[in-house]
């Protein structure tokens, strides 16, 4: 198996794990099932209610998934990857948004691949906000 396909297999792993550890489902992420929103994805969406999700917002992992993945990988190897463990990883690193295709343009300019001490620090990074509350 090529290390490719391996930490893809752990990238589905871990992000439905943490999906299931959060509430949600098993099912591909969808902008209707994320609570956070930033600020611009619902001027958005007020402004186009009946548009297309697809073609204007995106669902994006505060932690791009292939750092969550290898941070997974990190604790088996280990040997600490545990209910505990994965808990607290997701507690800390995985976290959801609906954002607008701009927002994640600039994301990918800013901070593609980086992985920050939380998720909204990397959002911010790229100038995304989201309502205080």
């Amino acid at each position: 198996m090529s290390e490719n396909l391996a930490i893809r297999t752990i990238e589905l792993f871990s992000d439905v794990y943490a999906k299931l550890r959060c509430g949600g489902s098993a099912t591909p992420h969808h902008v209707d099932e994320v609570k956070l929103w930033s600020i611009a994805a619902l001027a958005l969406r007020k402004q186009l209610p009946n548009a297309k999700p697809r073609d204007h917002l995106r669902v994006e992992h505060g932690t791009p998934k292939r750092a969550f993945a290898r941070m997974t990988l990190e604790l088996h190897l280990k040997q600490s990857l545990d209910e505990t463990s994965m808990g607290q990883l997701v507690a800390k690193y995985w976290k959801l948004a609906v954002i607008t295709i701009e927002e994640d343009r600039r994301l990918n300019e800013t901070a593609r691949s980086k992985v920050f001490d939380t998720p909204e620090e990397r959002w911010a990074s790229a100038g995304i906000e989201f309502p205080v509350g």
